[in-house]
């Protein structure tokens, strides 16, 4: 951890992508992340995802609390169990990239605007149209600031 994250300049961890029904294995990945402070780790959202391991990787956060652990891809096609999983475990973060749905940028904005984060997954998502999703679901103003950088950079140490 100290040589090839830290030792690198990076500042999280990511991104993790277990097995379907292997959310588990990222213990240790939140084990070492705590022992190292409060640095953030994503673990991929979407499929291979399943419902059952954004439980578990909910479970794991609360266990490891100190640790900023970042779902992507607005948990994929459980993006209503995301949202609520992370606005229940205050040190969850969802990101929004891939999103299918309008509407479920919209809900999670507005549940967690303070744990959601900008993402676009380029290059298979277009950054330029994921940044007009973002503000066309929000107003002018803190919030739409949060999402789209203002988040992140409290995370990993620039806010």
């Amino acid at each position: 951890m100290e040589q090839e994250v830290l030792g690198r300049g990076l500042r999280g961890i990511g991104e993790l992508t277990p097995p379907p029904g292997g959310a588990g294995l990222v213990e240790p990945v939140l084990q070492a992340a705590s022992d190292q402070g409060r640095l953030p780790v994503v673990v991929h959202g979407s499929a291979p995802t399943t419902a059952e391991d954004l439980t578990t990787l909910a479970t794991l956060a609360r266990r490891y609390a100190g640790v900023p652990l970042v779902i992507s891809q607005l948990g994929g096609q459980h993006w209503m169990q995301a949202v609520e999983l992370v606005r229940d475990t205050p040190n969850m973060y969802l990101e929004l990239s891939t999103a299918n749905v309008v509407f479920a940028v919209r809900v999670a904005i507005k549940e967690i605007p303070d744990r959601t984060l900008f993402g676009s997954d380029a290059p298979y998502g277009d950054p330029v149209l994921a940044r007009a999703l973002v503000e066309r679901v929000t107003s002018p103003g803190e919030v739409r600031a949060r999402v789209l950088g203002g988040t992140i950079s409290e995370l990993i140490g620039f806010g």
